[in-house]
């Protein structure tokens, strides 16, 4: 008589990490008061294609984004305009330092 399929303890320890690991991320999303179901949706991109096709072509481009965009430029300009204050700071320190 046949004895049946005989695994490895690896593929005993692959299989079980298939079930056990997103029960555990899905277990632990909930306690942190996340949905773990979605969570993992939208790690695999599950949903997305819905989401495009009711957007249709009405949206513009960007959507609503155009105002973030402008905000993140000027405050990469402010940004900018600290690092080059800061780098003036810097070489007058380093000009005194030598003398």
């Amino acid at each position: 008589m046949a004895r049946g399929l005989k695994l490895t303890g690896f593929a005993r320890f692959f299989i079980l990490m298939l079930i056990l690991a997103p029960l555990a991320y899905i277990i632990a999303s909930y306690a942190n008061g996340q949905d773990g179901v979605a969570n993992i949706k939208k790690l695999l991109g599950m949903g997305q294609q819905t989401e495009s096709a009711q957007g249709g072509a009405s949206t513009p481009l960007f959507g609503g984004k155009n105002e973030q965009i402008r905000r993140l430029e000027s405050q990469v300009d402010s940004l900018e305009e600290v690092l080059r204050t800061r780098d003036l700071e810097i070489a007058r320190l380093k000009g005194m330092l030598e003398r």
